[in-house]
């Protein structure tokens, strides 16, 4: 099932790149009074997250891939497996909303395809386990090298014990004794 959930991710990457082709070309080629869409800062910023997640995700996926190439042992990438899975219906949604926002009227109607890509988002957040298994897989899997961790009422990486490690490295007071004598 890795490797299925794997190739999922990389369809999606493809088809989240051809959505912000889309949503890049109907930006600078839609006319307004004052020029085009693209001069908008809410378009800018659309298609800047949309480019930021997707960029991200394609990273992910690329990782996990190698992992998969590296170990040839899909037990030990389960969590990044999972991650990706968990992670895909989401950057598909946001970005194909985007798009879709980004062309108006003309994004949901019969003639683009983009209401299609919606919808295959919300089939990917089902297809091969529902996204919810998916995040209790990797919080499992990120949790097991933190099940020996005892931390007492002020854990180490607490201030109080920060302060009190800094103050048994440095006692100012000793430093006056000295330059007293």
């Amino acid at each position: 099932m890795g490797g299925g959930r794997v190739h999922h991710a990389m369809r999606t990457v493809g088809n989240c790149r051809r959505l912000l082709d889309a949503m890049s070309r109907r930006a600078v080629s839609r006319k307004t009074r004052t020029g085009t869409i693209a001069d908008y800062q809410a378009v800018q910023m659309q298609i800047a997250d949309s480019y930021i997640e997707l960029e991200q995700f394609k990273l992910f996926v690329l990782k996990t891939a190698w992992m998969i190439d590296k170990y040839q042992d899909y037990r030990k990438v389960r969590k990044d497996i999972a991650a990706i899975k968990a992670l895909m219906p989401k950057v598909y949604h946001d970005i194909a909303h985007r798009c879709i926002h980004i062309h108006g009227s003309l994004g949901v109607s019969n003639e683009m395809p983009f209401v299609g890509s919606l919808i295959g988002s919300m089939v990917m957040g089902i297809a091969d386990g529902p996204t919810e298994v998916h995040k209790v897989t990797v919080a499992k899997q990120h949790l097991r090298k933190y099940r020996d961790v005892a931390d007492p009422m002020f854990p180490d990486y607490s201030l109080i014990e920060r302060r009190a490690k800094a103050r048994d490295m440095y006692d100012p007071l000793e430093e006056l004794v000295e330059a007293a004598e």
